[in-house]
């Protein structure tokens, strides 16, 4: 279990992270992720050149988590010292490759976009929001976001989650962000994705995929300082290196090891 973008214990996101000595099955990968019971368990395989990644929450399979690749990356950097860039395989055909960055780890992601989508205004309302600045939807991640002018809006959201539910079926999660109003900060975040995974997400690697390149382009900076106000926080150092590439730097804390039997 490894606290990812974070310095110390019990801060930013849990991730279990299964080293596998060889393939196990879907329905296996998503019951142990149901019993470890974090956001994101990854399974990781050895495949010579490469490891195999995959995410399961404890619903489904995820096709993307930045967290738990942080997670895993941490893991191998402190197997093998002489250990300084690892590429992982993704199920959705994704390569991302981490960089050992001294303590932290760096990982380069797509650079993703969104596209103009309105909000249904029962979504707004379940989660309390009455006016926002703009709002997108990116298609790889089956997000929706959503740029509120005040972050201590943000911070101050109570989202009703079963109502958020029910008010759209056509995504996986929502992410809430606003400009940051901290002087060591550009941009805040949250995420909540009751459809796929749990109510909040503490810190969403993801989410910056996109986030990245949108506030960037705000900024007109290509380096930024992004913060996901969740109850366990998250700092996050984000970078567009191109088009097609984004790099994401954080920390992370191993809190836990040991062997699950099956």
């Amino acid at each position: 279990m490894v606290d990812s973008f974070a310095r110390e214990p019990f801060k930013g996101n849990p991730a279990g992270v299964c080293l596998l000595d060889e393939s196990l099955s879907n329905d296996l990968m998503q019951s142990i992720a149901v019993e470890v019971n974090l956001s994101e368990t990854a399974f990781v395989q050895d495949q010579g050149d490469s490891y195999s990644i995959r995410y399961f929450s404890p619903i489904m399979e995820i096709p993307l988590c930045g967290h738990a690749t942080l997670a895993s990356a941490k893991i191998l950097f402190q197997q093998d010292a002489d250990l300084n860039e690892i590429k992982f395989q993704t199920s959705s055909g994704l390569e991302l490759r981490a960089l050992r960055n001294g303590e932290k780890v760096s990982l380069k992601f797509p650079n993703y976009g969104i596209i103009d989508r309105e909000v249904p205004k029962s979504l707004l309302d379940a989660m309390g929001i009455k006016k926002i600045n703009n709002s997108g939807y990116n298609h790889e991640n089956l997000e929706l976001m959503i740029e509120l002018e005040d972050a201590n809006e943000l911070r101050n959201l109570k989202p009703d989650f079963a109502v958020m539910k029910a008010s759209i079926d056509d995504i996986s999660g929502v992410v809430v962000t606003a400009k940051s109003n901290q002087p060591d900060l550009d941009f805040e975040s949250r995420y909540f994705w009751p459809w796929s995974g749990g109510d909040e997400d503490p810190v969403t690697g993801a989410t910056h995929t996109f986030l990245t390149g949108y506030w960037s382009k705000k900024f007109g900076k290509t380096k930024l300082r992004a913060f996901q106000c969740s109850a366990r926080t998250g700092i996050l150092e984000v970078e567009v290196l191109n088009d097609q590439q984004i790099l994401i730097t954080g920390n992370a804390r191993i809190v836990l090891k040991g062997e699950m039997t099956i």
